[in-house]
């Protein structure tokens, strides 16, 4: 059996159980979360954006879903590129802060979900999104339910992945996150077309948190 089909079959028997430490992860992001003003471990630039619009938007796309979108800024970028858009989120105190701040946006909504322990949300039909951006969350989840819960949804042959990740051997010594350049360009595999670029980044951010690479994959094949 194949990773491809592996994933598969582990998305279709069920989720991850409930583990040690959880409560207190989503504890840590509530509270981070839990401040008067949008704050992101990673903002979204003016560059970061250019580049989503050259990989990620295609012509006629319309739907779009955020996997941890936290404060909402992605999806609301993604929401007034014209994209009905949907963020998730684990965090209670998230949702809410992204509701209120940015309740007056057309085509956007967020709703509390957790993908690691629960079955993913009805509303999200095989094959009928054009856009799944899983930014800096994909290392929080299964890779292989994640990936493949993401390419189910996904329109079969349009459908677009935007991850962004960090580079384990791009890190600082002790402070190593993300995957391994051989896991990012394994995600790169079952897929019609693949970019992969690095975001450009202030060294205010790469000096501490190391280096971002960003992924549009398009087509979800098998």
């Amino acid at each position: 059996m194949n990773d491809q089909s592996r994933a598969v079959e582990i998305s279709e028997r069920g989720r991850v159980p409930a583990q040690q430490g959880a409560w207190t992860k989503r504890l840590y992001w509530d509270v981070f979360y839990s401040t008067d003003e949008p704050k992101e471990n990673l903002p979204v630039t003016h560059a970061e954006m250019e580049g989503f619009r050259r990989h990620v938007l295609a012509a006629g796309a319309r739907t779009a879903i955020d996997v941890g979108s936290g404060w909402g800024l992605l999806a609301t970028l993604m929401a007034r590129e014209g994209l009905r858009t949907v963020g998730y989120d684990w965090s209670p105190v998230a949702v809410d802060r992204a509701r209120t701040f940015w309740g007056e946006e057309k085509r956007l909504s967020f709703e509390v979900h957790d993908f690691l322990t629960q079955t993913p949300p009805r509303e999200l039909v095989p094959g009928t999104v054009d856009v799944v951006a899983c930014r800096l969350t994909l290392p929080y989840l299964d890779r292989h339910i994640a990936m493949a819960d993401f390419r189910r949804w996904l329109k079969p042959r349009s459908g677009v992945l935007y991850l962004v990740v960090q580079v384990r051997e791009r890190q600082q010594p002790g402070k190593e996150r993300g995957f391994p350049h051989s896991v990012v360009e394994e995600l790169r595999h079952g897929w019609r077309h693949s970019v992969r670029w690095d975001l450009d980044l202030p060294h205010a951010f790469t000096s501490v948190l190391g280096e971002f690479t960003a992924l549009a994959l398009t087509g979800p094949e098998g």
